[in-house]
């Protein structure tokens, strides 16, 4: 995962941040933005698909 966030942020200028929005998924569970400065994480609570704005796309 570390490697797809490294090749999405080397296309970005340093002085622009992005975000990654992850669920309580046990497979969700490392902090992987460590390594990164410009790189937000949104935690999620499991089992709520109604806080997750990509799940608004399917309903």
């Amino acid at each position: 995962m570390e490697e797809i966030i490294a090749e999405h942020l080397a296309h970005k200028s340093p002085k622009r941040s992005s975000c990654y929005c992850r669920d309580g998924s046990g497979w969700h569970t490392d902090d992987i933005a460590n390594p990164f400065n410009n790189l937000s994480i949104i935690k999620l609570p499991p089992y709520s698909p109604e806080l997750n704005p990509i799940e608004q796309v399917w309903s």
